[in-house]
This record gives structure tokens, sequence and C-alpha cells, in this order.
């Protein structure tokens, strides 16, 4: 028997079972509280504080001593966890701080930016990328739905108008695009003022100056409003749109 294929491949209708979510924007933007109205959710909390407002549960890797190593163990016993559908990490530019420090101990510089010494250039830069990576990875390995937060950054250029970096994920480099290619679906959460009341809009639409975007159908190019209360179901209904 031959190994290639001899029918189509035929799309999954409704949300795709272990989604993947990246979702960026400002502080206070609405992004916790819209990962935290996902059913059966666990949110990390990685940054002191942030899941106050939220009626969900709640891993709280800041009150140990060691964060990365508690977040490390407790990513091994939800590769086994029966109870929680989705995942929520807040924030993965806290984890690149985490990473960040844990690298500068390591080699006794002062900033990850201070290569250390009689070491090979750019070293510090590797283990930061593998770090950020090899535990955002790990997680969106697992079989649940996962949603990654980040603060965001705006795209910057140059005195000609030039593109020197995009708007994204508020991490340095390498660990940003690595993240990128592993994820399939790639929001920007904002506040936008609409005759004077505000509102939440969810933008996939990428450009030329931005990395956002879907591969998935209901969501590719689309643009949509998340409301206060219960942003999950206004998200969810959107696969069933697309259905019909």
């Amino acid at each position: 028997m031959g190994l290639l294929p001899t029918e189509k491949n035929v799309p999954v209708e409704g949300m795709p079972k272990h989604f993947k979510l990246v979702v960026a924007g400002k502080s206070k933007s609405g992004k916790t509280i819209f990962a935290a109205s996902f059913p059966d959710v666990l949110l990390i909390e990685c940054e002191k504080g942030g899941a106050a407002h939220t009626n969900c549960h709640v891993f709280d890797v800041t009150k140990g001593q060691n964060p990365l190593k508690g977040l490390r163990m407790g990513i091994v016993e939800l590769a086994s966890d029966t109870r929680f559908k989705t995942i929520a990490v807040d924030t993965v530019d806290a984890i690149a701080e985490m990473v960040a420090a844990e690298v500068c101990r390591k080699y006794n510089i002062p900033n990850i930016f201070e290569g250390p010494a009689k070491k090979r250039k750019g070293v510090q830069w590797e283990e930061y990328t593998s770090g950020v990576t090899g535990i955002i990875g790990a997680i969106v390995a697992l079989q649940k739905n996962v949603i990654v937060l980040g603060h965001n950054k705006p795209a910057t250029r140059d005195e000609d108008g030039n593109i020197v970096t995009e708007e994204g994920l508020d991490i340095y480099g390498k660990a940003s695009r690595v993240l990128y290619s592993r994820i399939d679906n790639i929001a920007h959460m904002t506040v936008v003022n609409d005759g004077g009341v505000t509102k939440t809009m969810m933008s996939f639409k990428g450009g030329i100056d931005c990395t956002r975007g879907s591969r998935h159908p209901a969501l590719r190019d689309k643009e949509i409003l998340v409301p206060k209360v219960n942003g999950y179901a206004a998200f969810e209904k959107l696969f069933h749109t697309e259905a019909k």
C-alpha cells in the first residue's frame, strides 16, 4: 500500500479541539478577564495580583520562592490532569523576565544584555530563548486549549519610516518569533472609545508592521467585539457562524 493520501483532508467544523491562541495588548485591555471566562480554565498567574478579579481556578506561581521551578512542576502535573480544559498563561513576558533573571544568576551577569566572560558570544540569549520557548512550548503541547497572554510593544521605525521591529509580544528577539511559529491564532486586544462608550476589540487582522492573524477561517482577518462579561460565549459563537 502506498504512503501517499488518496482522499482530501476534511476541515474540522466548529471550534478546534485543543486550539492555541496568543492575545497581546496593553495593560488593562481585558486580556485576563477574557481568558478567565473560558469554561474549566486554569489561569497561571505570573504577575502578582493579576488574577485578583477573576472567577476561575488560579495557579499563582509568584507565591513560591522559586516561581520557575513551581511553574515547571505544575506543567508536569497538568500533563495528566483531567479537570482543566483550558490553560491561560498570564503573562508570557512575566515568564520571560523570570527566565532572564535565571540566566543572569547562572552566569553572574548584571543583565541579559551583557554576555558572560569567557563564554561564546550570545550564549545568554540562546539560553533565554530556549528557556522561554521551552516553558511555553511545554504548555502549548498539553492536550488542552491554551491561551498565551502578553503585553504588547508597538512597532518601531527608523528616521526614514522603515520598520525596524514589528508590533508584537514584549519579549526579546528570537523567542517571540519561535512562539509565533508554534501557535496558529495570534490576536491583538485593545480598548477603543466609541461615542463615549469604551469597547474591547480583538483583532486578527495582519499588517506590514505587526504579527497577528489566524489560519482558521472563522478568525482570519476578523475584528471581534469582546463583551466585558462572558467573552468566551462571543468568541465560541464565531466558529458556529462560520460553519453555517
